[in-house]
């Protein structure tokens, strides 16, 4: 294991002192940017939701250090095949971390100093603002305003359905779990509130042509609107434009985001359901 770390450590341009006791390598700042800027490298943020929220390095999961469960989330979503880089504030937090995960099996990389020294190196602009999901906006936020282009050529613009509760759901037609969700948002969401002056869905396709997207409706068989999302400008106002999809929002009669979701969670589907009625009434 250390044969394997220190190989690429010495790849980066990086050496670590040898007469170092703890069994994973604690790098500076810049060390710690060679490090991650590769494909074989795990990011792990262990600090608490709001402090990644505030801001975090890019593409960085996370892993509350003081959760309970903190080594059984951590076997969920890490592999021991790839090196673990790691971070919190101040370095305390991710050392025990690295400690911890190192005895699971992990292959562990620790930025010396946290958060802290990373952005006096890498700047404030270096950090990422989303939450686990890869949103942008958060519940509560009013919605960004866009313009989008219906398959039938309609045009619909966000703030002007104020007074309405309006779904957006982002898709495409290569997402596995879209294709998944999108029957259910038909036969549960659709057919049911498609008659209410009300509501309003629109399924926002990210960057494809005109005429995947008319195919996708036809194989999945929904029939709620679908819109155009070329370059996916509309989906970078509400998420991580390299995140992945599918997601819902939903947004109240005051244009405020009142529900997100990611993938399709049978349960966390239910409560979206059981919200849009609820707005209704």
């Amino acid at each position: 294991m250390k044969k394997i770390l220190s190989l690429l450590l010495i790849s980066a341009g990086i050496v670590i002192s040898a007469c170092s006791q703890e069994k994973f390598a604690t790098v500076s700042a810049e060390e710690f940017a060679k490090i991650i800027d590769s494909d074989t490298i795990q990011l792990l943020d262990v600090r608490t939701d709001s402090e990644y929220v505030a801001g975090h390095i890019r593409n960085a999961m996370n892993i509350d250090m003081k959760a309970t469960d903190f080594l059984d989330q951590a076997k969920e979503l890490l592999t021991t095949d790839k090196p673990v880089a790691v971070y919190c504030l101040g370095g305390i937090r991710s050392a025990k971390a690295a400690t911890l995960l190192t005895e699971a099996g992990y292959r562990m990389i620790n930025l010396g100093g946290g958060i802290k020294t990373w952005k006096k190196s890498m700047g404030e602009d270096s950090l990422e603002k989303s939450d686990k999901n890869g949103y942008i906006v958060f519940d509560g936020d009013e919605a960004p305003d866009f313009t989008i282009t219906l398959v039938d050529g309609k045009q619909v613009t966000l703030s002007k359905l104020r007074g309405k509760v309006v779904m957006l759901q982002f898709t495409a037609s290569w997402c596995g779990v879209c294709r998944k969700e999108m029957p259910h948002i038909e036969s549960e969401i659709w057919q049911q509130y498609k008659d209410d002056p009300n509501f309003v869905l629109i399924g926002i396709d990210r960057d494809e042509p005109i005429e995947t997207v008319k195919k996708f409706a036809e194989q999945t068989g929904v029939t709620y609107p679908l819109g155009l999302d070329p370059g996916a400008e509309i989906y970078a106002k509400y998420a991580v434009r390299e995140s992945g999809i599918t997601r819902n929002v939903l947004i109240n009669k005051e244009g405020k985001i009142m529900m997100r979701t990611r993938l399709y969670k049978p349960e966390e589907f239910a409560d979206l359901v059981k919200r849009i009625d609820d707005e209704l009434k």
